[in-house]
């Protein structure tokens, strides 16, 4: 609170000049008249002016004129908002070591309502304008769309701002028109229209509302159409490889293929009239991929660490994704002394059953349950601390503090007490990987169900030349 304090006090030392239609004597006469009823200096007494004309209190109000700053009210849930403008653009370049704001205060001593790391408003870019990305700190996160690969990267060669135009404060007043009762609830700081590259190097936590978008491709696998280059091979439903192994525990383990070659389900068996059966260890199969753009991934609240991916429709329901992926499956394979073609008989059971299994292991890698991925409630949790790379362009980005939760102007949802801040459509997350893979690193490992679905570039750069962190 005292920093803001400060920047506004600072504020308020700026002074202007305000001359009203009521501060002038305006009569019909000669220039000499009005310059002695006004009392204006002899030095300007040579000035040509026209001689005036009195206006009507209608025709003042169809005057129009710019100043540096204006000031406008809003009436909304009660409150009424009076928005400090000021004409002009900030193109800002800046870096901020830590960005810690309510730490402690009315929602709890032990975090903070934002808490993030290495901010930087801006970027250092390549000659096409593209902001080059620092070094990943993980092997598992993908380059930036120009990396830096050595200190002093000749890629750079200009600064890309963060533009702010038409910046303002917004004072939310409760009883704004009662002397006796009015009081300020919360203050914002915005602009007309936020541009530009955004990064943060650790995003603790956050306060407020944050959206994104993200594209999940389960990429299809064997022979089917539209695969990528390197997924033509087909694919193990238990293990490495089918038959030729010896069974340990009820599964296949041969070593020796690539781990995207197998689904690694649990075996299990299938028949039809029990004559034709067949195990999932004996065959190999081959499946369409399947996309999913533009779910919406939302972060609501306070002091919160994770954002959900929405819709994502991951089972065997209306349009799910196992469900597209099982019934494009076509048996590739077999060590089943009846064949693929005889087995094709029973492969809407074996659909079916995959299905079911795929849907099982994943409802239990990501901690929840089949109903829930059947039914397209299921939310998929994504760490915030992923998220390093923002592009802004909103004309409601904005930080603020206020006493109780507030929905301002413009907000698609209200913020809560403390300091918050909002910024839609910041990001983009794209998931996409092979379908054994994805299926893999949510069954095996617990990085899905603790947020790590997928990891984002590094931070922007920030620093030009041989500079580090600023």
């Amino acid at each position: 609170m005292r920093r803001f304090s400060v920047l506004f006090i600072f504020s308020t030392f700026i002074s202007l000049t305000c001359v009203h239609a009521t501060d002038l004597t305006v009569s019909e006469g000669t220039t000499q008249d009005f310059i002695q009823a006004n009392n204006i200096a002899p030095d300007l007494a040579d000035v040509n002016l026209q001689t005036l004309v009195k206006m009507s209190d209608d025709e003042l109000s169809e005057v129009q004129g710019q100043a540096l700053y204006s000031l406008n009210r809003q009436e909304q849930g009660g409150l009424s908002f009076y928005t400090l403008s000021m004409e002009a653009n900030i193109a800002l370049n800046a870096n901020m070591k830590s960005l810690q704001l309510g730490c402690g205060g009315i929602n709890g001593k032990d975090k903070c309502d934002i808490d993030i790391s290495d901010v930087s408003f801006g970027c250092i870019a390549n000659s096409s304008g593209t902001c080059i990305t620092l070094p990943k700190t993980d092997v598992r996160q993908p380059n930036g769309a120009v990396q830096e690969t050595t200190l002093g990267d000749q890629a750079q060669s200009q600064m890309k701002d963060f533009n702010l135009t038409n910046p303002f404060f917004q004072f939310a007043i409760k009883n704004a028109d009662n002397a006796s009762t009015r009081e300020v609830v919360g203050v914002r700081i915005g602009a007309a229209q936020v541009e530009g590259p955004l990064s943060f190097g650790n995003l603790a936590t956050f306060s407020g509302y944050l959206t994104g978008f993200a594209d999940l491709e389960m990429q299809g696998q064997g022979d089917m159409p539209g695969n990528l280059p390197n997924n033509l091979e087909d694919v193990a439903v238990t293990c490495k490889s089918p038959g030729l192994c010896p069974d340990i525990n009820g599964q296949s383990s041969y070593q020796g293929m690539a781990d995207y070659r197998y689904l690694g389900l649990d075996n299990a068996t299938e028949c039809i009239l029990i004559v034709a059966c067949a195990q999932f260890k004996q065959l190999t199969i081959k499946f369409a991929g399947v996309k999913r753009t533009n779910l919406p991934v939302t972060v609501s609240g306070n002091r919160q660490s994770q954002a959900f991916v929405l819709n994502a429709n991951l089972g065997m329901g209306s349009g799910g994704v196992v469900k597209s992926i099982t019934d494009s499956m076509q048996i590739s394979r077999t060590t089943n002394v009846f064949g693929s073609g005889l087995l094709n008989l029973v492969l809407g059971l074996i659909k079916t059953s995959a299905g079911n299994k795929i849907t099982s292991q994943l409802a239990e890698g990501l901690n929840t349950s089949v109903t829930s991925l059947n039914n397209n409630t299921y939310q998929l949790p994504y760490n915030l601390s992923n998220v390093h790379q923002l592009e802004v362009k909103s004309d409601v980005f904005g930080l603020s503090l206020q006493k109780q939760s507030i929905q301002y102007p413009g907000y698609q949802a209200p913020v809560t007490a403390g300091w918050a801040m909002y910024i839609p459509n910041g990001f983009k997350l794209n998931i996409s990987d092979r379908t054994t893979t994805f299926v893999q690193n949510i069954v095996n490992s617990n990085d899905a169900r603790n947020g790590n679905a997928v990891l984002l570039q590094a931070p922007y750069r920030n620093c030009y030349g041989t500079l580090r962190f600023c």
